[in-house]
């Protein structure tokens, strides 16, 4: 397994508050079998500038990959950030957010409204040569009212991350998405040490119980892909139908 979104750098959001807590996190991922890890600590591109968050993400990253119990997990790393969405993307240099010496870069959206601009920027991006990977997209209602409106982004180039904590909570919408062929990537989104943490393993398990051991195979090599910068090569999704009020 790959984990390719987390907040796990120490101080720099609301993720891991210290070098310690990251430790235990990392040692969690390590003992769940996480081969490898990109760190995506929040950007808000409204809230700072691109500038001072690379500086800060790259004091924490140092600060914590000098650590010898670090060193000594043998955990690949690469740098990245979780991105909220803005059309200001379109103006931006987006190399530094994207996944170290890759052009991956993920992108959290609004939990409220549809962003405006959405496909216009998006569409922008993957123009440019960047690869969007849609956040956590089980939290947003705009796709979960109508899952066409992600199906049709996805036609347009973007890749789409589910966070393990709704397979493991048995979320509907996220089921859906695996069966329809519209979840690429199971993510932890780990936080800290109590209330959203590492969780692959289980989320895993489930996964094969429920799909089968092919399906396991097919979320991790796209994480491999992702994570060595490779183009991942996705099946044609299955397009949602309503049929008497609901979307199958």
């Amino acid at each position: 397994m790959i984990d390719l979104h987390c907040h796990i750098l120490p101080g720099i959001d609301d993720g891991s508050k210290n070098i310690e807590m990251s430790l235990q996190l990392l040692e969690k991922e390590k003992r769940q079998g996480v081969k490898a890890i990109t760190f995506t600590p929040h950007f808000h591109p409204n809230r700072i500038s691109l500038d001072k968050f690379v500086q800060m993400r790259e004091k924490s990253f140092r600060a914590l990959t000098a650590e010898p119990k670090v060193q000594e997990l043998e955990i690949p790393f690469r740098l990245g950030a979780e991105v909220y969405f803005s059309t200001k993307l379109n103006e931006m240099e987006l190399d530094p957010l994207c996944f170290s010496d890759t052009n991956y870069i993920l992108i959290e959206l609004s939990t409220e409204e549809r962003p405006y601009g959405l496909t216009h920027t998006l569409t922008d991006i993957i123009n440019r040569g960047y690869n969007p990977i849609l956040a956590h997209v089980e939290r947003y209602p705009y796709f979960t009212s109508d899952p066409t409106r992600l199906y049709d982004l996805i036609q347009r180039g973007c890749t789409v991350q589910v966070n393990a904590g709704a397979i493991i909570e048995g979320s509907a919408i996220v089921h859906k998405y695996i069966k329809w062929g519209m979840a690429q990537l199971i993510c932890s989104d780990c936080h800290d040490t109590s209330r959203r943490v590492p969780n692959m393993k289980e989320a895993f398990d489930l996964v094969r119980k429920k799909y089968g051991t092919d399906y396991v195979k097919w979320f991790q090599k796209n994480a491999r892909d992702v994570f060595k910068g490779r183009y991942v090569d996705l099946p044609e999704p299955t397009k949602p139908r309503k049929i008497l009020g609901f979307w199958l």
